[in-house]
Order: structure tokens, then C-alpha cells, then sequence
């Protein structure tokens, strides 16, 4: 599992190094892969349990401003895992006390996370062997 979160860590840089880096309008980002999103949601909250614009400022500064995640994505992924039961919400205040809903992961959350970290990584392990070896 080690080597395949290796795999996985290294994958990653390498796209968000040198892929990412020469996109340089908006436009030409790339879409994540599905359930991505999902994912990044599960396991930031998973850490600590967080209000929505909380955690799109963390998934923008974790990956060094290479993903922006709009409202109109991440409220309605955020609903999704609601819906599924893997989320639950509480009241809670923000930093200007406000009012605002915290998402929490949910047991069951924490074993999708598991199953999805495990499935991603055996693809990005699969992708890996493929750019090593095709060139060969």
C-alpha cells in the first residue's frame, strides 16, 4: 500500500508540475476525473470537519491554487454525499460568527474513503506502470 500511495504521490506531482503548469488559460484546465471531487470533499473533511467555503479554500491551497472548486460544483457534490450518508451537517459558526453548516464524514464515509483511496490508487498505479513501460 505504500508504494502505491508512493505511486500515487508522485503521479500527482508529476501532473501538477508539469501538466498543469503549462496550462495557462482557465479554459484549458483539465476536468478531474469522476468522483474526484468527491474524494478530495471525503478525505479534507475526514482531517477535520469544515463549513463549504472552508473547504474549497483548503482544496485551493493544498493543491497550490491548481484546482478551483467552484460553488457550482462542490454544494451539489456535497449534497450527493449527504444524500448517500456519507456526510452529516451541524450548525456551527464561521470565523466572523455567522452561522454556517459544517460537514462532517460519517462512519460510513470513512469506509467509502477507504474503498475509493484504495480503487484510486491501484488506477494511478496502473497508470503509472504504463508510462514507465510503454516507452521500452
Amino acid at each position: 500500500m505504500t508504494i502505491l500511495l508512493g505511486a500515487l504521490l508522485v503521479l500527482t506531482y508529476y501532473f501538477l508540475h508539469s501538466i498543469v503548469r503549462r496550462m495557462t488559460k482557465k479554459s484549458e484546465y483539465r476536468d478531474l476525473f469522476p468522483g474526484a471531487l468527491e474524494l478530495m470533499i471525503l478525505k479534507s473533511l475526514s482531517w477535520r470537519p469544515m463549513h463549504g467555503y472552508a473547504l474549497a479554500q483548503r482544496l485551493k491551497d493544498i493543491s497550490e491554487d491548481y484546482l478551483q472548486i467552484e460553488e457550482g460544483s462542490l454544494y451539489p457534490a456535497l449534497q450527493r454525499l449527504l444524500q448517500a450518508g456519507w456526510l452529516k451537517t451541524e450548525i456551527g459558526l464561521s470565523a466572523r460568527n455567522r452561522p454556517v453548516r459544517i460537514f462532517k464524514v460519517t462512519e460510513a464515509g470513512e469506509k467509502h474513503l477507504e474503498q475509493e483511496i484504495s480503487s484510486v490508487e491501484k488506477m494511478f498505479a496502473g497508470i503509472t506502470r504504463v508510462l514507465t513501460l510503454a516507452g521500452q
